[in-house]
């Protein structure tokens, strides 16, 4: 056992310490896709509860330990590469369901649990955390909230900082803090849940999180609306400025599918409001010469389930934002640099993602230099257009070549003075934030 592992393994215990050789070798690959170099960390320290996973932290803070936090390790590879880390501290034990107030439309949980196992919980009680992130199956609450994952229902719920009503998180130095509380309507304390929301470990490690939820819908209706790209872009306008209230507006091109590019509305309530609503959205796609496909019961979550599994893990993955005026010149531009690209933008916020094959793009130096191109292209468009561009997903030796936030705001001196106050040594994630924070 090494020095880091046998300092851990006193305080927590040897079975929660792993040695690397230990770590199977789908995590290995996890943990080595979000690290700069090639060499591994020590361990991975398991802690059990809230105290143990202090106790590591001052253990490392101690020693000057560089640490990445991980959960169930879906998402690790997002964002920048972490430079010189030392151990791995993994919440994937701290799982469980603290509080479920049910009266009161809240949840309090640990950052390990998946998403999948907290759902079902609720569902017992017809009630939802009202998210659709990547990679559903394996997703922790923690990654989930560290990564601001929330998906389709943005566009009815909002996103992640919306719901997020309370925190408990490990401070560099061991200590627990609390923020907000586990009822919706608490406002004590600063609001650093929307800090931490989004920071990839950079801040602090999540120790417990409190979210509001929502009521399971009685009934759900799709309608998959297809068309040229300017009648896609006059109806998603028409629907912004016409009172209907979809749960989710999704601009989606995938030309594996049937529609090929199409606009896709969600509407969920009591029967005689959907009915009501999808009414007008047709309407509307008559006016403007659009054909329609309606889904309904099992076709309607068949639909949304296959969307959810549409992010693979060995794909160039953009986060994207911009103008909703600006989606439909995004499209075509990535359609141009990025054939066969999947893209889907959330028609009221700009916002989405654009999915790149690139197995054969890296065996060529010349189509990994036209990826870099293109991806500099579209970033342009995307800040031309008050947006931005990041690279989620990507190998090692493509996000090595370039800058994966690209961020041009002027608010890096402020993220800069707010990292040195929560992590005084830069030992939390050091190079995977904004500006190599």
């Amino acid at each position: 056992m090494n020095k880091i592992a046998a300092l851990l393994s006193d305080a927590i215990g040897s079975d929660g310490i792993q040695l690397w050789d230990a770590v199977e070798p789908r995590q290995q690959l996890q943990v080595m896709s979000a690290i700069a170099t090639e060499a591994p960390p020590a361990c991975v320290a398991l802690p059990n509860t809230s105290d143990q996973l202090g106790q590591v932290m001052a253990i490392a803070a101690q020693h000057g330990w560089r640490i990445m936090p991980m959960g169930q390790g879906s998402k690790l590879g997002w964002g920048g590469l972490a430079h010189g880390i030392d151990i791995v501290i993994s919440t994937a034990r701290l799982n469980r369901i603290v509080e479920h107030a049910v009266g009161d439309y809240t949840v309090t949980v640990e950052p390990g649990l998946k998403i999948t196992a907290l759902q079902q919980v609720l569902a017992e009680q017809q009630q939802s955390l009202a998210i659709d992130p990547a990679f559903d199956q394996l997703a922790s609450v923690g990654g989930v909230v560290a990564t601001a994952d929330t998906g389709s229902l943005r566009q009815r719920y909002g996103g992640l900082r919306d719901m997020l009503i309370g925190v408990q998180f490990a401070r560099y130095d061991g200590e627990l803090a609390r923020a907000g509380g586990r009822v919706v309507k608490n406002v004590a304390g600063y609001d650093l849940m929307k800090l931490l929301t989004g920071s990839y470990g950079s801040l602090g490690i999540l120790s417990e999180l409190t979210f509001r939820l929502y009521p399971v819908q009685r009934c759900s209706r799709s309608l998959l609306l297809s068309a040229g790209l300017q009648a896609i872009e006059a109806a998603t306008a028409e629907v912004r400025l016409s009172g209907l209230t979809p749960v989710a507006m999704d601009v989606v091109v995938d030309r594996t599918a049937a529609e090929g590019t199409s606009l896709v509305a969600r509407f969920q309530g009591i029967e005689a409001g959907v009915e009501e609503q999808t009414e007008r959205l047709k309407k509307i796609a008559t006016t403007h010469g659009m054909a329609c496909k309606q889904l309904d019961g099992e076709a309607d979550e068949a639909y949304w389930r296959q969307s959810a599994q549409a992010i693979r893990a060995d794909t160039l993955l953009c986060k994207v934002g911009l103008r909703p005026s600006g989606i439909p010149w995004l499209i075509e531009l990535a359609d141009m640099v990025f054939p066969g690209a999947q893209v889907r933008l959330y028609g009221s916020s700009g916002l989405g993602w654009i999915q790149v094959e690139i197995a054969e793009r890296l065996t060529d130096e010349r189509l990994e230099n036209e990826l870099l191109a293109g991806l500099a292209k579209v970033r342009s468009h995307c800040q031309k257009n008050a947006g931005f561009l990041t690279v989620l997903q990507a190998p090692k030796a493509v996000k090595a070549k370039l800058d994966v936030w690209g961020y041009e705001g002027n608010a890096l001196d402020v993220m800069k003075a707010i990292k040195e106050k929560f992590d005084p040594n830069n030992q939390l994630s050091p190079g995977r934030f904004v500006g190599g924070l």
